[in-house]
């Protein structure tokens, strides 16, 4: 996984939950990303000695913060309505669990690097927000990042989908279960057992290659 992609999973596990709705989501971002890098920074000795404190600490902060359930639903697409209720849940435990492996990567690489929030512009729809982030990498290259958040019933925002790069990871890995499901002959269950969300789009990005991890 490319140095930047290491580094915006951090920011990714910094999104928060314990503000409401009338918060600016882009100030609530920012503050929830400063509290928690430095956290990695003073914790990252034991982070990389003991990977269970490094999953605990990514499930501590990435379940509550982000619609897990959500986009595991879009990333099945067509094949969520053909599952069972059973297929379903057993899709999301699945995807929760590579998430937590995918960004557990990356918070032991967070050295210092610049991240600017761009001022907030709120749309047209008071529950839908997008944050944007740039992200510097350690030669001065410039990496976009998009959250794509969503206010829950309970009135606080929740992470709907991340852009890295111009790279939309939801659209990615739904395109992603789409071809494993054909690939086992529309299989759900096999889909689902073999579930690995693959970065190699990701990586493969000029920008993204250029920032490859020391």
């Amino acid at each position: 996984m490319k140095f930047w992609q290491r580094l915006t999973a951090a920011l990714m596990l910094s999104l928060p939950l314990l503000a409401g709705a009338a918060e600016n989501p882009q100030q609530v971002l920012q503050t929830a990303t400063d509290t928690l890098l430095s956290r990695i920074t003073k914790e990252k000795d034991v982070l990389k000695k003991d990977p269970n404190a490094l999953y605990r600490l990514v499930e501590e902060n990435i379940t509550p913060f982000m619609d897990v359930e959500g986009i595991a639903r879009r990333v099945m697409g067509q094949y969520y309505r053909q599952a069972n209720p059973q297929q379903q849940t057993e899709f999301v435990r699945v995807f929760k669990q590579s998430l937590i492996r995918t960004y557990a990567k990356g918070l032991t690489s967070y050295e210092g690097q610049k991240i600017v929030f761009k001022p907030y512009k709120p749309g047209s729809d008071p529950k839908k927000a997008q944050v944007d982030v740039d992200v510097f990498g350690t030669t001065g290259q410039v990496y976009p990042v998009t959250f794509q958040m969503q206010l829950d019933k309970a009135g606080k925002w929740k992470v709907q989908n991340l852009i890295l790069n111009g790279i939309n990871l939801g659209l990615t890995f739904r395109n992603q279960f789409g071809s494993a499901v054909e690939a086992n002959r529309g299989s759900i269950d096999k889909a689902i057992a073999g579930w690995t969300p693959d970065t190699t789009a990701i990586d493969a990005t000029k920008d993204g290659a250029k920032a490859s991890a020391k």
